[in-house]
């Protein structure tokens, strides 16, 4: 490689850096925050982010200064979720969902070794999830992440798993490789997914697996809620209620 494609490289490789940090919490940063959270010099971070800004990529508000994600992003990110053939027949399942259980219902699939949510929908809970779809989930957390990766190669995922550290975040976040591993066998045994106080406190959800016309699981459906009272009994009516949508969902799937 000539030392021209090297620096053209280099370059694309920080400017992946900067928009996969913009995809992160709170979404919008400060030239500062970029630098420190990158290690990408200051210069050159301020010359790719006017780069991305006269393409549409990236905006600067004028109030406060901050960089985020700008339209072309988001056109992109519909090209993306219209490449999958069965969103517009899944959507109003996913509602129907939603209404029935009145709590937050989301879809998510495996792309690659990568967990990306494509919808999210909350209706009538007075406390919100604010589960956001184009978040992408980690192996050992989540009924996302759990499922998904359950019905994956396991010999690799065995392998992501020893290459990985994880924070715990709650009280009943797994950490160790073989206590996920021991999750997937669970979720493979019984068909569905459980998440209980693994990413935040009283935060619940159930999620049933949705294999294609290949029989191969890259699809999970999960609604969420708030833990309170008898929590178990709901997560049971829950998942009887995605069980019920389950036959509705895998006819449009491809």
């Amino acid at each position: 490689m000539t030392n021209h494609h090297a620096e053209i490289s280099l370059s694309v490789e920080k400017s992946i850096i900067i928009l996969k940090q913009l995809c992160k919490e709170p979404f919008e940063y400060r030239l500062s925050d970029l630098v420190r959270m990158t290690n990408i010099n200051r210069t050159t971070l301020y010359r790719i982010l006017n780069t991305f800004e006269e393409q549409g990529l990236v905006i600067k508000t004028q109030q406060n200064k901050v960089y985020k994600l700008g339209p072309m992003a988001y056109q992109m990110g519909s090209v993306y979720l219209s490449s999958f053939e069965f969103t517009d027949k899944i959507y109003p399942v996913l509602k129907k969902i939603a209404a029935l259980s009145r709590e937050s219902v989301g879809l998510a699939v495996r792309e690659g070794d990568r967990i990306i949510s494509l919808y999210e929908i909350e209706i009538d809970q007075p406390l919100k999830m604010n589960y956001r779809a184009g978040i992408l989930y980690p192996m050992n957390r989540g009924c996302y992440g759990k499922c998904l990766m359950a019905y994956h190669d396991q010999k690799h995922v065995q392998e992501m798993l020893q290459e990985q550290k994880f924070e715990k975040l709650a009280k009943n976040t797994l950490t160790k490789p073989e206590d996920i591993i021991k999750e997937y066998e669970r979720i493979r045994h019984n068909g569905y997914v459980i998440s209980d106080e693994e990413t935040y406190p009283y935060a619940v959800g159930v999620g049933i697996p949705i294999p294609n016309s290949n029989g191969d699981v890259k699809t999970c459906v999960a609604i969420s809620f708030i833990k309170k009272g008898k929590h178990i009994k709901k997560i049971n009516e829950l998942l009887e209620l995605l069980l019920e949508h389950k036959s509705e969902i895998i006819k449009y799937m491809v």
